[in-house]
């Protein structure tokens, strides 16, 4: 069976990230059609984040304890890490999406408005720290080269 967990996670980086630099143009400029485009960024990565959060454990499952293990000892540390971070980073996220929903004046509130800064920027940090331990994983040890 292929690994399905690289197929789904560039998307969601990708757009998480991008809607961290809409967010800041958004909130810099005040311009709505950048919130309009950070939100819908945010949206659609969280949702598909979850779908890479998914096939991730499903992957990690197969090839670390499933019959099919091939990767054992030190590997499943960092697997730990990577999976710990991104699921940190899709918490700050969701909490983001969460407080854009329900804050319709967040762009002029100055304290939700740094929670939200605050959210995008842990998130994106996380993020990045979390895609390259994923990368480790791929080019380091071979992780989820083939099936």
């Amino acid at each position: 069976m292929i690994p399905l967990h690289p197929i789904t996670v560039h998307f969601p980086l990708a757009l998480l990230l991008t809607s961290t630099l809409f967010t800041l143009l958004a909130l810099r400029g005040r311009a709505s059609n950048w919130d309009s485009s950070a939100y819908h960024c945010l949206l659609i990565g969280c949702l598909g984040g979850v779908a890479a959060l998914l096939t991730g454990t499903i992957d990690a499952v197969r090839q670390i304890v499933g019959p099919d293990a091939t990767h054992t000892g030190a590997v499943v540390g960092l697997v730990n890490a990577h999976a710990f971070v991104s699921l940190a980073a899709l918490a700050l996220y969701g909490r983001a999406l969460l407080l854009h929903r329900r804050w319709k004046g967040l762009p002029h509130d100055g304290s939700a408005r740094r929670t939200y800064l605050w959210l995008h920027g842990a998130g994106a940090l996380l993020l990045t720290v979390g895609g390259w331990l994923g990368g480790r994983l791929v080019y380091g040890f071979g992780l989820g080269m083939g099936g």
